[in-house]
């Protein structure tokens, strides 16, 4: 989801992109690349979908090759460009690459982020200069023990907090225009946190805060306590949306839960459910990551020069998450996009039945 800040309304072009103005918030319609660099990081988080990269997937892409995949997307019609890593700001060369892609035309160039760099204001502020215009930061906890203990480095919440309170000024002053946000991954240790959570990020400035349901993946495949039950976790959801309808009234959205699992009442409330639904708000996602061996394993992508190229919708409903036999029955069986294999491998189908 992409939310604008006011000031930024007023700055922006209308010829630049495609919006739809629905309820006072702007859906982005710009189709958007994201381009992992590399899977190398300084956090440690032990819910992380790499676990342990090997050598060559922790090395980055190299300067010129990154210029020609990102000149290879602009050319094919796409305006918003995210940087993904691993960490994207442990890349050397990523000012000379926003710069590159700024140069081409691209509208939304953004990075998905631990922001424990950004801490420096320096770097934030050559950032901006070569042409960033978004910054999605991932935290998971409102309160130094939870953080730190979730991303393994002693003394980062406080790095976070640092960056964030950095990036809310620049983008008060204009210089972000396509918005500070946070990114939560829900799980076992921080969902019943969730409330505070919210009341934590928006007492810092933040407007836009995103929480995604975990992905049992790399180290999480090993601790199944870092996966709640749906059924535990969507009644917390449904308190944060009370919270922010009636108290907080800030962007709040959800991801990675199958329709089934939530309140028909929520669900049947269409502004409501397109409130906040993350994946109604969710660009038009491709992405580009580095290929290993001949490409086996990745599913519907096309791998092609050492690259593996798919789209994200495409992939989470075709490779990653799983449709059930009872699924068929479900009037949500279109739009649903499924449930994660993991979760399934944990818990079985007991809690998905099909909507009438």
């Amino acid at each position: 989801m992409s939310e604008e800040s006011p000031a930024a309304r007023e700055q922006r072009d209308p010829r630049d992109a495609a919006f739809s103005v629905e309820g006072g918030r702007t859906r982005d319609l710009r189709r958007n690349i994201e381009l992992n660099v590399g899977k190398a990081c300084n956090n440690r988080c032990v819910f992380c979908l790499d676990g342990l990269p090997k050598a060559e997937d922790r090395s980055y892409m190299p300067l010129p090759d990154m210029k020609a995949e990102i000149t290879r997307w602009f050319e094919s019609g796409h305006r918003s460009l995210g940087f993904l890593g691993g960490e994207p700001t442990t890349c050397p060369w990523l000012p000379e690459a926003i710069a590159h892609a700024r140069d081409l035309g691209f509208t939304r160039i953004a990075i998905a982020t631990n922001a424990t760099k950004l801490r420096k204001d320096y770097y934030v502020d050559r950032l901006l200069e070569a042409g960033l215009t978004r910054v999605t930061i991932s935290m998971h906890g409102h309160t130094p023990t939870l953080e730190d203990k979730l991303t393994r480095v002693p003394g980062n919440f406080f790095k976070k907090v640092k960056a964030i309170k950095h990036l809310v000024s620049k983008r008060d002053e204009g210089l972000l225009p396509d918005n500070v946000s946070v990114n939560i991954v829900v799980n076992g240790w921080n969902y019943k946190h969730l409330p505070r959570m919210l009341q934590f990020f928006y007492g810092l400035g933040l407007d836009d805060v995103r929480a995604n349901f975990i992905r049992a993946e790399g180290y999480a495949e090993e601790v199944p306590e870092l996966t709640p039950r749906y059924t535990l976790v969507v009644p917390v959801l449904m308190k944060c949306v009370l919270l922010n309808e009636h108290h907080f009234k800030q962007s709040f959205t959800f991801g990675g839960v199958p329709l089934c699992v939530l309140p028909v009442e929520f669900l049947a409330n269409r502004r409501l459910s397109r409130k906040y639904l993350g994946e109604y708000w969710d660009l038009d996602t491709d992405c580009s990551i580095r290929a290993s061996g001949e490409g086996a394993g990745y599913g519907i992508a096309k791998v092609d020069g050492g690259r593996a190229r798919f789209n994200w919708q495409d992939r989470k409903r075709f490779d990653l998450k799983h449709h059930m036999d009872k699924c068929g029955r479900c009037r949500y069986a279109e739009v649903c996009e499924g449930v994660w294999k993991n979760y399934l491998d944990f818990y079985g189908e007991d809690e998905f039945s099909p909507l009438p």
